[in-house]
């Protein structure tokens, strides 16, 4: 097999041209004056081709700082341009290294090696036309050079004129039938061209007619390509290994055994070996390619990446780079955008592969739309959960809130008992002082023990009840005794009887509900002759007291007009003040509690009751709650549109 690799053979002393003189070491002096020996044209060459067999940059340019004098004083030997050609190609000046190439070839066109590094120079560019030029006039000038023919047929195939390889392959083995380059060469057409079985043909004759064949490492290793060509993937690695066995720098056996692993997905194994092909032969776009392959298989995407923008920097022009650029991200990165560009750019390049490329661009597309749609669905989910977590923060920060007010309340409530509970031990305490100096001072100011009790709708306070009208609570308690100022509010002037002080009454029990009133009696023309004497009159003489009629029901019009609607139930809160005898709490004022029989505390003034009172129209009045619903007191008489039988007083 051969590749476009170069001869690096330096040209030693006695490959020079036809008149190269000889020459001897010269001595000079230093500047100490001590002698300095100086070496001979021969042996300065010899120096630089010593230097070149190394390999290193640095030695390639030592070798060219010796050999550059020598051109001017040495013009027609031809191992000095010869040799820095190669020293310029070693440093890959392939301009230099071309120039003095064919210098070389000027001075000796018989120079074989000159020619085949030429076409190897034009074949690594992709300059194939011109390395076949280079080849085929290296052939007219050195025929016997066999390599020269082997470069012409592995241009032709690279060429893909394989016919043509086929025949000048032939034509060289009819003149050397045991040139094994030649078999090479022609078997890799035949595997070119799809026909293995010829390939394994020829590799098998080469190794049954030429001596040493079967130590050839390339020849093993293109039977072993044969071998993978027919899926035979036992035989084509047992001859692969054979062939590293003879030459462990054998790169080509290196990617045919990394071809296999990779088949394999032995991806470490791939990337050791096609690691190790880098070293040697670093220029190779195919070995970076493969090996990019193998870094992807190992999850190292940017390995990848690197290794196939490598191959595109060695061949711009190849576009296979691309479509595993495209599988890279599409597939691994989940860039989908820069892998749908990538297989576009290879399908705009002329890919071989254009129905896989289209294959891929199509699922990119596809899954491009789906990752979004995920993406998006992901987004959604991920501020659905922080909303909720946001209002269940939220729901947390208020029920804390709520359980500490309530805790607030709580104690406030507690707080509120307390203060009640202290008012009421107070107020036990102070009644407790009071009744004991009531009991001593009672006989003194009976007066003083009770108050007066507060009226509702009526011209003040009511009579007490005397020997000439009994007269009964409806409910059946005992009525409360209280004082009457000097004066009535109930009466014209005339001043009510003063009655007998007795003690406080014991606290009665609740109110029941009044009974229905009695009808009213019809009204008289003009009042009866010498009534009794009443409060509800204007001084008229006393009259003997009529027969007690059936008992009335309460009032709290002291007139004696029939009412005008039964009274309104008792309101919630009493009207008893502080010191008046209770049974419960809601029978004193606001702000008062029954304590001990009392009412106590720290009670609010004593307002007037709202209930409307019985007053018909005409009767006197001094307020307006004193008259009947829908009545006013106008100039001291009630007056409106009420329940009255005329513009008098009714039933006088």
């Amino acid at each position: 097999m051969r590749s476009s690799s170069l001869i690096f053979m330096a040209l030693l002393v006695g490959c020079a041209g036809k008149n190269a003189p000889e020459s001897a070491p010269s001595a000079a002096t230093s500047a100490d004056g001590s002698p300095v020996v100086q070496l001979s044209v021969d042996e300065r060459i010899s120096k630089a081709a010593a230097l070149l067999t190394t390999g290193q940059p640095q030695h390639a340019q030592e070798a060219i700082a010796e050999l550059q004098p020598l051109l001017i004083e040495e013009p027609t030997r031809v191992e000095i341009p010869y040799n820095m050609a190669l020293a310029y190609h070693q440093l890959n000046d392939g301009l230099n290294a071309r120039k003095f190439y064919l210098r070389s070839t000027a001075i000796e066109p018989s120079l074989g090696s000159a020619w085949l590094n030429l076409g190897a120079l034009s074949e690594k560019e992709g300059q194939y036309r011109k390395a076949l030029q280079h080849y085929r006039a290296g052939l007219q000038n050195a025929p016997e050079m066999g390599e020269l023919v082997v470069g012409v047929i592995a241009t032709l195939r690279r060429m893909g004129r394989h016919d043509e390889a086929i025949r000048e392959a032939k034509a060289a083995l009819s003149r050397d039938a045991n040139n094994i380059d030649v078999f090479n060469n022609l078997g890799l057409v035949y595997i070119d061209k799809g026909q293995p079985d010829l390939a394994l043909f020829i590799y098998q004759k080469a190794l049954n007619t030429i001596d040493g064949a079967d130590d050839n490492a390339t020849l093993h290793a293109n039977l072993g390509r044969a071998y993978l060509a027919k899926d035979r993937s036992a035989n084509a690695k047992q001859e692969l290994d054979r062939a590293l066995a003879l030459d462990p720098n054998l790169v080509a056996a290196m990617m045919y055994l990394a071809q296999l692993a990779m088949d394999d997905h032995d991806w470490d194994k791939t990337a050791r070996l096609l690691e190790r092909a880098v070293e040697l032969d670093g220029e190779n776009p195919a070995i970076h390619i493969n090996l990019g392959i193998a870094y992807r298989g190992l999850g190292q995407y940017e390995l990848a990446r690197t290794e196939y923008e490598t191959a595109l920097k060695l061949d711009p022009e190849n576009p296979d780079p691309y479509i595993n650029i495209g599988l890279l991200l599409g597939e691994h990165v989940k860039d989908f955008a820069g892998g749908i560009a990538a297989i576009q750019t290879y399908r705009s390049r002329g890919g071989a592969h254009r129905k896989r490329a289209d294959d891929l661009l199509t699922e990119f597309q596809k899954r491009k739309k789906k990752y979004e749609d995920d993406i998006a669905r992901k987004s959604k989910r991920e501020a659905d959960n922080r909303k909720r977590e946001e209002e269940a923060r939220l729901a947390a920060e208020y029920e804390a809130m709520q359980e500490q007010w309530r805790k607030e309340q709580e104690e406030k409530k507690k707080q509120e008992e307390a203060k009640k509970a202290a008012a009421a031990a107070a107020a036990a305490a102070a009644l407790g002082g009071a009744g004991a100096a009531a009991g001593q001072g009672g006989a003194a100011s009976p007066a003083s023990a009770t108050p007066p009790a507060s009226s509702s709708g009526t011209w003040g306070a009511p009579a007490a009840p005397s020997a000439d009208s009994p007269t009964a609570p409806a409910n059946g308690a005992p009525a409360p005794v209280a004082v009457p100022p000097a004066t009535e509010n109930n009466t014209w002037g005339a001043a009510a009887p003063a009655p007998a002080p007795v003690a406080a009454p014991a606290p009665t029990p609740a109110p029941v509900a009044a009974p229905a009133p009695a009808p009213a009696p019809a009204p008289v023309a003009a009042p009866a002759p010498a009534p009794a004497p009443t409060n509800n009159t204007w001084g008229a003489p006393p009259a003997p007291a009529p027969a007690p009629a059936a008992e009335p029901a309460p009032s709290n019009d002291a007139w004696g007009a029939p009412p005008a609607a039964a009274p309104a139930p008792a309101p919630a809160q009493g009207t008893r003040v502080q010191g008046a005898p209770c049974a419960t709490d809601n029978q004193c004022v606001e702000g008062l509690v029954c304590g001990g029989g009392v009412c106590t505390g720290d009670a609010a003034p004593v307002v007037a009751p709202t209930e409307r009172g019985s007053r018909v129209a005409g009767a006197p009045c001094s307020s307006d709650n004193q008259c009947a619903e829908t009545l006013s007191c106008v100039n001291s008489k009630c007056a409106g549109s009420g329940n009255s039988q005329g513009s008098d007083w009714g039933g006088w």
